[in-house]
């Protein structure tokens, strides 16, 4: 009987390790395989949404987009008993990254927020400036020279905007009156990994672009194209300076005609390979610190 038992004992580990690898694997997709960084650009129509997770299993969300969408495209990428976000960074309040924001604070427990100092009239920034203040959420803002640990191994350095409070105007480009337009207080920062580099831009323009060049090393293996691909942003300049082999423009269906062909024919005289996620979906990238593969 007891020899039965043992016999039973052995079949029961040889199925049952298999079979725990086998789930572990496929609900833990969230942690990068052979200790890698991973980036997903989401697919949420026309704005910004991306997640980046370290490869400590930090889980970094820099932007929202438009709608709820984000919420789906997380729930693909973390498992679905991981409702702990490290880190959000909020670019800028235009809806377009803000709105999707508002349901992850109220879905996830986000233990830190880091955002531009900026004063913005809008329901959703409100909306998510209250959320902030009532779930007593630590809240940072971005300021130039600014380093963030992601883990031990992965940094985020803020590059823009300087340090102080903005207003911002609804509807106005350029300063007036103490106002900026919104887009001209992105957070633009590169996130490093070993050797692999990615630029986010915000929805920074052509003007915010032109103080960097000087003051930063701008060279990157990923660029995630500012402003949806507009006209405005990614000149000639930059591009060359920041050379990137892959440019994400993250855009839906929209009036504005973005991403414009003059955009894109400055990304592509670059010689960096275009990725759209109105055309691809989800765009997902891993780095083991020396190179960056597309998934």
């Amino acid at each position: 009987m007891e020899e039965q038992s043992k016999k039973n004992l052995a079949r029961f580990i040889v199925i049952a390790i298999p079979l725990a690898m086998i789930v572990w694997f496929f609900l833990y997709p969230s942690i990068p395989k052979n200790h890698d960084l991973k980036v997903d650009f989401f697919d949420v129509g026309q704005g910004d949404a991306t997640l980046v997770t370290t490869a400590s299993g930090n889980q970094i969300l820099i932007d929202g987009g438009p709608g709820t969408s984000v919420i789906t495209e997380i729930g693909h990428v973390m498992p679905y008993f991981d409702r702990t976000i490290e880190l959000v960074i909020l670019s800028h309040p235009h809806e377009d990254h803000v709105s999707g924001l508002i349901e992850v604070l109220r879905r996830y427990k986000v233990k830190e927020v880091v955002l531009p100092d900026v004063e913005f009239d809008s329901p959703p920034f409100w909306e998510f400036i209250s959320l902030l203040e009532a779930k007593q959420i630590k809240k940072t803002y971005a300021h130039e020279g600014q380093r963030i640990f992601l883990d031990n191994s992965t940094v985020f350095d803020v590059y823009y905007p300087p340090p102080g409070h903005f207003m911002a105007a609804n509807n106005y480009s350029g300063l007036k009156d103490n106002k900026r337009n919104p887009n001209d207080v992105s957070i633009v920062g590169k996130l490093s990994y070993g050797k692999a580099r990615v630029l986010f831009t915000g929805d920074a323009g052509k003007d915010i672009e032109e103080m960097l060049l000087p003051k930063y090393n701008l060279d990157s293996d990923i660029l995630k194209v500012g402003h949806q691909g507009s006209r405005f942003s990614s000149s000639q300049d930059f591009l060359e300076e920041v050379t990137p082999q892959y440019s994400v423009i993250m855009v839906g269906e929209n009036s504005f005609g973005h991403p414009t062909q003059e955009a894109m024919g400055r990304i592509k005289s670059v010689g960096s390979e275009i990725l759209r996620t109105d055309l691809s979906g989800t765009i997902e990238f891993t780095s083991n610190g020396q190179t960056i593969e597309k998934k």
